[in-house]
């Protein structure tokens, strides 16, 4: 978890230089601070859902691979078990961590001045 922060940090970062533009126009046309932060946080929660759900089918799919390759393998019965508290608990972390990594560049964002996000290119 301790690895994955400061990338997903860079990431929303580096998507938040692509929508330099876009946030002077909102800026421009009358958005406050708190919404262009609320867009933000909005998007790195609903990207971090669709990171932890897609990363619970891959745990799952492979928890019963493996399960199946070694019975097949060396005739050891290995259940898969998934319950749901650890899913929900996974897909918790993974929506707490996508947060917490983008508040600092929608705070960054949010504070923009209008003019400067509206001339950048």
């Amino acid at each position: 978890m301790s690895c994955a922060f400061p990338l997903i940090v860079v990431g929303t970062k580096n998507g938040w230089n692509e929508k330099t533009h876009e946030i002077g126009v909102m800026k421009a046309i009358g958005a406050r601070n708190r919404d262009i932060l609320t867009i933000f946080l909005l998007e790195s929660g609903i990207i971090s859902v669709i990171g932890g759900i897609l990363g619970i089918l891959i745990g799952a799919i492979g928890a019963n691979v493996i399960s199946v390759g070694l019975e097949s393998a060396f005739g050891v019965e290995i259940p898969a078990i998934l319950h749901a508290e650890v899913l929900l608990g996974g897909l918790a972390v993974a929506v707490i961590v996508g947060v917490l990594s983008g508040i600092y560049p929608a705070r960054k964002a949010a504070k923009m001045s209008p003019v400067e996000a509206v001339r950048y290119e």
